[in-house]
């Protein structure tokens, strides 16, 4: 038995996964139930067998990190295998954590500050231009490019949509690449994309990706994230020797470290080679052209694509993969 939370906080903006999970376990007929995941007591009262499986969207609104941080401790003790797992989930929409985390398991990254005010900011030994971006969110909110310390300043538009202080905040040296890499690392299979970085041309207060941004209502209320889509562009044949043995590292540390058969990764090649950002177990899993690469065939592998689905089509695919190896 498949368990689906029904993460009905994302229908609005057509980002739930349980309709689509559902309708691929009707089609494969394996038995399913769907439960509120935000209901303490509905998962309270489940009474799974110890082969039944939980999966559902748990994501960085607040709202659903606050119900969820009551239900997901019942949903791990009472499954054995449940997505996102305990052991990833410690690290979700925490950027401070991943870093250490990323230390202690020798995956390159970029040196990393934690800086309380400006007066912190004032005492590094770090190269400017510099990035600045907060320890938790997604879409790029809250993430700030300064060419000088000079420039670095607490006010309403690097507060962003949130209206929040800049600080703390996590420090880095600006890294001047054109694209950065997103890999979505299943157990069997990935996909890798690159983004481009048009801040300097596009929308200069969105950095990286320079897209316009939506509306602080449409954010709150739809669930919106804090900017339009970014372009996305088929990465595969940028996969060299040294970036596949990095995600042949990161899939053996994402099941043996994170109990998990997926993991969403950001990266970068600098001149020093290929470093991690940041991961993070819920993603959109957005499969751009429909292609993935099969690890033990050694091929990529080119889904059919059916027209009517429209964008959708590109979400369907990641999500069946998803529970392809939960299931299997």
């Amino acid at each position: 038995m498949i368990y689906i939370h029904k993460d009905v906080i994302y229908e609005t903006v057509g980002g739930s996964w349980y309709y689509n999970i559902a309708h691929y376990l009707r089609k494969k007929r394996v038995s399913y139930k769907v439960v509120n995941g935000h209901d303490v007591d509905e998962v309270t009262s489940l009474n799974p067998t110890k082969d039944d499986i939980f999966i559902g969207r748990f994501a960085h609104d607040e709202l659903d990190k606050k119900l969820s941080k009551q239900t997901l401790p019942i949903i791990w003790d009472k499954f054995d295998k449940v997505f996102p797992s305990k052991k990833s989930y410690h690290f979700y929409d925490n950027k401070k954590r991943q870093y250490n985390f990323m230390l202690e398991n020798s995956i390159p990254c970029l040196e990393t500050y934690s800086v309380k005010n400006k007066k912190d900011l004032s005492n590094l030994k770090i190269k400017y231009p510099i990035v600045l971006k907060k320890s938790w969110g997604a879409g790029s909110e809250q993430v700030n490019y300064f060419d000088r310390f000079e420039d670095v300043i607490d006010n309403k538009k690097n507060r962003g949509w949130t209206l929040k202080s800049i600080y703390p905040t996590l420090a880095q040296e600006y890294q001047d690449v054109e694209y950065d890499y997103k890999i979505l690392l299943f157990d069997s299979k990935f996909v890798i994309y690159k983004r481009l970085m048009n801040w300097k041309n596009g929308n200069k207060d969105n950095f990286p990706y320079g897209t316009e941004p939506n509306t602080r209502e449409d954010i709150l209320k739809l669930r919106k994230p804090p900017f339009k889509d970014i372009k996305m562009y088929d990465a595969f044949d940028d996969v060299d020797e040294d970036l596949m043995k990095l995600i042949k590292k990161l899939l053996k540390i994402q099941k043996e470290k994170l109990d998990t058969y997926f993991m969403g990764w950001d990266l970068l090649k600098t001149k020093d080679g290929y470093k991690v950002l940041e991961f993070s177990v819920v993603n959109e899993i957005v499969i751009p052209n429909l292609k993935l690469f099969d690890l033990s065939k050694k091929e990529i592998i080119k889904y059919p694509s059916k027209k009517y689905f429209g964008d959708r089509e590109k979400k369907i695919v990641g999500i069946k993969n998803l529970i392809n190896e939960y299931i299997n």
